[in-house]
């Protein structure tokens, strides 16, 4: 129990009784009687400190050996975990450097540097008291412990309650026999300084908005008391302004409320819980109500009304409780009466420095969760710009192939080419043998696939649109990705810069004959090597004919008029040998007719042939031409993003495995939680 407390409640005992009360008021009214009972109650504290510190010698040696060995352990985990840092956290964030490598480094050099030094050099254990914002009640609270409501010293009161006239972001309170304020510090003589084994040294923060580079001067302390009105503050606004000092165990959360049951701070425990915030302790008390005791007493010190208005006030305020449960925050509950200063206070030390590693180890968990989450992210990412892909080209495949009717096309193309063919008989063909070529060639240009073509064009200026939004979309999609995203990882220029020089090279514009190339080709198949053949073997079927038609003759003649063995002689039947001729020469003109009809059928069996091919083409051109030139940024987005990605990946990987092996050997130094 506090001393103050000790020697108010020696107070109490006395005046509850009416035979001592007017012992007490004369004493009371008497100046210098006053002045002795203080400096009995300040004895009744250095008493009170002593009985902290009384142990016997073995005992301190034991604890101090102990608390010695482990703060080498402390000492060497903390240099291994100031090295993983930086591959853990980013340097610096926008979030107030919580989650900065800067920050958790300078904190545990700090706490390195403090378990290397003596005692003597930091003698103190920090108490950080501050409130959730400005209506949380931390000056009253501050004002109530540190109120003296015996002392007829003007300038302790009104250095005290006018503290925060003209100065900086937080206030430093130490204990000192003389009462002054100067740059910041405030050295008064309160007795609640001196309650424990060791000096306390204060320091009071107005609120948690109050100064940008408080997160640093919050993380520091070796217990931080944290205020709360929940009537200004909802649960969820405390969750979201301060969650990182209420995952701390040796946060104390004082609820500034005027009552508060078990099953209320029972409810909000489990609030905080299911936030994942686990503060060591929370406590419920009125702070404005202990501070107006202390000026009801401080204002009429010998009226019996204000001393038993001072009693119920300050008592039902609960502000006593405080102490307590900070005893048991610094160690000093189970062992407090057993240890000495030196040992509490090397204890604390290393207990803080194990908080402090917490707190960075949690810090670096956050971060790789944040960056799994962003690697998730851009994977999502890089998986919709490829399903935008796939559904162009699903689309396209059906609008261009589909609508565009190549099947229709084709077998159009072939009937009228038929029909020309078929025009061409025999007959007619001897008289236009030598223009065969670029007749079937003409209307190969002029009415094969001509329609087909006219709407591949127009698909074509639609996929360039088309070509034009995605890549648009691609853009948005990862200025969407480097704004939701704090790892640099993922802020590419190289990618950005190659996407750019994509849609600057020549080849990413679409031409109008992107489409139209494979018909190109195909009719040039046609003429060159279908047609070509088409007009020779016209030409042979019309030399054919005319020479079986000359070897007739000249077969009929000789058998009719020749000298040879088979002559019938002169003046034979000429009918005879007419005839054989007159049969060799329709011979001849049936083999070239037949020859011109299996020339043009081969010809429309060819050009179907190729019809076939050319459905391939077209098929084959546009899912080139889609990921060459319509998705060519998107398809490049989403390869690059994930090669990012999956690098990123494999190091966060990496750095999560080292991760749980420093949690692991945190957990094994990790003290008792004081309850």
């Amino acid at each position: 129990m506090p001393s103050c407390l000790v020697a108010r409640r020696h107070v109490f005992r006395a005046i509850h009784s009416r035979r001592n009360l007017s012992i007490k008021l004369s004493v009371l009214h008497d100046a210098k009687q006053s002045r002795s009972f203080v400096t009995g109650r300040r004895r009744n504290a250095g008493s009170c400190t002593r009985a902290y510190s009384s142990s016997p010698q073995t005992s301190n040696d034991s604890l101090g050996k102990k608390a010695s060995s482990s703060r080498h352990e402390v000492s060497s985990l903390l240099h291994r975990i100031l090295e993983f840092l930086p591959r853990a956290l980013p340097g610096s964030t926008t979030d107030g450097g919580i989650q900065s490598s800067q920050l958790w480094s300078e904190l545990l050099s700090e706490v390195d540097a403090d378990l290397c030094s003596p005692l003597e050099v930091h003698p103190s254990a920090r108490v950080i008291v501050c409130g959730a914002d400005q209506w949380a009640g931390s000056h009253e609270l501050i004002t109530a412990l540190l109120e003296n409501p015996f002392t007829t010293d003007d300038a302790y009161s009104d250095i005290l309650r006018n503290r925060w006239k003209n100065q900086p972001a937080y206030l430093t309170i130490n204990h000192r026999s003389s009462t002054s304020l100067i740059n910041g510090t405030l050295t008064i003589p309160a007795s609640w300084l001196q309650q424990y084994p060791f000096p306390v040294q204060l320091t009071e923060i107005p609120y948690l908005s109050s100064h940008p580079s408080l997160p640093k001067m919050l993380l520091k302390g070796d217990v931080l008391i944290l205020l709360c009105n929940p009537l200004t503050t909802p649960l969820p606004t405390l969750i979201s302004n301060a969650q990182y000092i209420l995952q701390r165990p040796n946060t104390i959360l004082v609820l500034t409320v005027s009552s508060a049951s078990g099953h209320a701070i029972d409810y909000i425990s489990k609030e905080l819980a299911a936030a994942n915030c686990t503060p060591g302790k929370i406590l419920a008390v009125d702070p404005i109500r202990a501070l107006e005791a202390v000026s009801a007493l401080k204002s009429d010190p010998s009226s019996p009304a204000a001393i038993q208005r001072y009693q119920d006030d300050f008592t039902g305020s609960r502000i006593s409780l405080l102490g307590d449960v900070l005893a048991g925050m610094l160690g000093l509950k189970d062992s407090g009466r057993t240890a000495s200063s030196s040992s509490s206070l090397l204890a604390i030390r290393t207990r803080s420095a194990v908080i402090q590693m917490q707190g960075a180890l949690y810090a670096s968990a956050r971060s790789v969760s944040q960056a799994r989450v962003a690697i998730d992210h851009v994977f999502t990412g890089a998986s919709e710009l490829q399903s935008q892909v796939e559904e162009i080209r699903a689309r396209t495949d059906r609008e261009v192939l589909v609508e565009s009717g190549i099947d229709e096309a084709l077998l159009r193309g072939s009937k009228e080419m038929k029909a020309l063919l078929e025009s061409l008989t025999w007959l007619k063909m001897i008289w236009r043998v030598d223009e065969i070529d670029s007749l079937v060639s003409s209307a190969l240009y002029k009415h094969w696939c001509r329609e087909l073509e006219n709407q591949l064009i127009l698909q074509t200026g639609r996929l360039a649109s088309t070509q034009a939004s995605l890549t648009s979309s691609t853009f948005s999609q990862l200025a969407k990705l480097a704004s939701s995203s704090s790892s640099p990882a993922f802020q590419s220029p190289i990618l950005d810069n190659h996407l750019r020089q994509l849609t600057h090279s020549p080849t990413y514009a679409l031409t109008p004959d992107a489409l139209t190339r494979p018909i190109q080709a195909r009719r040039t198949q046609l003429t060159k090597y279908t047609t070509t053949r088409l007009h020779r073997d016209a030409q042979n079927s019309v030399l054919g004919a005319f020479g079986g038609m000359f070897v007739g003759t000249g077969v009929g003649w000789w058998l009719a008029f020749g000298e040879s063995a088979l002559s019938v002689g002169a003046g034979s039947e000429a009918g005879t040998a007419l005839g054989a001729g007159a049969l060799i020469a329709v011979a001849s003109i049936r083999w070239a007719v037949r020859k011109w009809e299996r020339a043009k059928r081969k010809w429309v069996e060819d050009a179907d042939r190729v019809g076939e091919g050319l459905k391939r083409d077209l098929k084959v051109t546009l899912e080139r031409g889609i990921e060459k030139n319509v998705a060519v940024v998107p398809i490049a987005a989403y390869e690059g993003l994930r090669e990012l990605a999956g690098k990123q990946q494999e190091e966060i990987d990496i750095v999560r495995s080292d991760l749980i092996l420093m949690q692991a050997d945190i957990e094994a130094l990790e003290p008792t939680r004081p309850s």
